[in-house]
């Protein structure tokens, strides 16, 4: 069997990860950071790679960070940049063809894999084999989680047992809570990972079926030329017929009966890291379950309070109930026009900033906040 094309998809933003991951110019969203150990998300996923030659999709403004973060790693790592994000579907299309261009081999199996995933090496390892397996029947085939709670900001998907394999019977977009409770309790649902395996020629006739205007704008890609300029020019088709759509709405939705799911175990660990209560498995919280997540030298002092989080980064510094933590995007927009301080649906709440980084509060009430000489104290009023 020939070695796969691994593509790790590096295109997304973070926002729900400010102030640390951040898209403005001079700053990296959290796929370029290092959130847990001293790697970064990119470097973690790139090692867990167990074969085959891995090529990471990012936008063309972040090429030069990925070759920093790549060069003292042990494998050659390739980079299909994309001029500007076109959605899932493009960037699929597009590593099929740029896959079967490099191989010429048009039945070679790509592997996607999101960038900015926390798993297990040896488990995903394990499955990952079984995936590339699976593909050489030309079926797509997916990872699935499965669930071990209601979640409401997942995508579902839906199975059935059929000779031998868990056969997919349908996507399913976030459920509000009481269905995801329904989910739960009928079995059968598996979260989306957006983990794709299939062969190259696969993954082009399904989007001929399915996205034509897709699948043909692609077309007019030839790699012997400069790979950008020909990129931006079929992706701006793409866009200009609103087809810069997610792989899954474009092809899997429709391509059910030519999946077959793949469970990962419990073992598998899978986190998409997806705001920042994600990290607590990470970073335990303290005695009166605050969670403190400090990305730089200060030293942080809290006292009375409970079930905080406290986010301090080069970038600014945020804090809000932990309740709240999935409306950090809400400060992107002070720190890009350099305020030093800013509260939102606060009441009764007083920051005093001696520095000229970012301090921004979300829902919080009768705070105290000083922060001067790379010391931030918190404390109820």
């Amino acid at each position: 069997m020939a070695e796969p094309y691994v593509f790790v998809l590096a295109g997304g933003s973070g926002t729900r990860l400010a102030p640390l991951s951040l898209t403005s110019p001079g700053k990296l969203p959290k796929q370029f950071l290092a959130l847990v150990g001293r790697q970064t998300m990119l470097q973690q996923t790139i090692e867990r790679v167990p074969a085959g030659q891995v090529v990471v999709v990012p936008e063309e403004r972040y090429v030069s960070a990925i070759r920093e973060q790549c060069r003292d790693l042990p494998r050659q790592v390739e980079i299909l940049a994309e001029p500007f994000g076109c959605n899932t579907a493009a960037a699929v299309g597009l590593c099929a063809r740029y896959a079967q261009w490099r191989t010429g081999d048009e039945q070679t199996v790509l592997f996607f894999l999101p960038a900015d995933h926390l798993m297990d090496r040896a488990v995903f390892g394990e499955l990952f084999v079984q995936a590339v397996e699976r593909a050489l029947t030309g079926r797509i085939v997916t990872i699935g989680i499965t669930p071990d709670r209601p979640e409401t900001g997942y995508g579902y998907i839906q199975t059935s047992a059929a000779e031998g394999r868990l056969a997919v019977r349908a996507f399913v977009e976030k459920p509000d809570l009481p269905t995801a409770q329904k989910y739960l309790a009928a079995g059968g649902y598996f979260w989306n990972a957006g983990m794709f395996v299939m062969q190259a020629d696969t993954a082009l006739r399904a989007l001929e079926r399915d996205a034509p205007e897709i699948y043909n704008a692609l077309l007019g890609i030839d790699f012997a030329q400069d790979w950008l300029t020909e990129i931006a020019r079929q992706y701006q088709i793409i866009k200009d017929k609103k087809q810069n759509i997610s792989i899954d709405y474009a092809v899997m939705e429709k391509e059910a009966a030519n999946l077959e799911l793949l469970p990962a175990p419990t073992a598998l660990e899978w986190n998409d890291v997806g705001g920042w209560i994600a990290l607590k498995k990470y970073f335990p919280p303290d005695a009166q379950n605050n969670l403190l997540l400090n990305y730089t030298p200060d030293k942080i002092k809290l006292a009375g309070l409970r079930e905080m989080l406290v986010v301090d980064t080069e970038n600014g510094i945020l804090l809000c109930p932990q309740a709240q933590a999935q409306r950090a995007k809400e400060i992107i927009a002070g720190l890009e026009k350099k305020l030093t301080a800013e509260t939102i649906d606060c009441q009764g709440v007083s920051i005093e900033n001696h520095t000229a980084r970012y301090i921004g509060a979300i829902g919080l009430q009768n705070i105290k906040v000083v922060y001067d000489h790379g010391e931030l104290n918190i404390s109820s009023l």
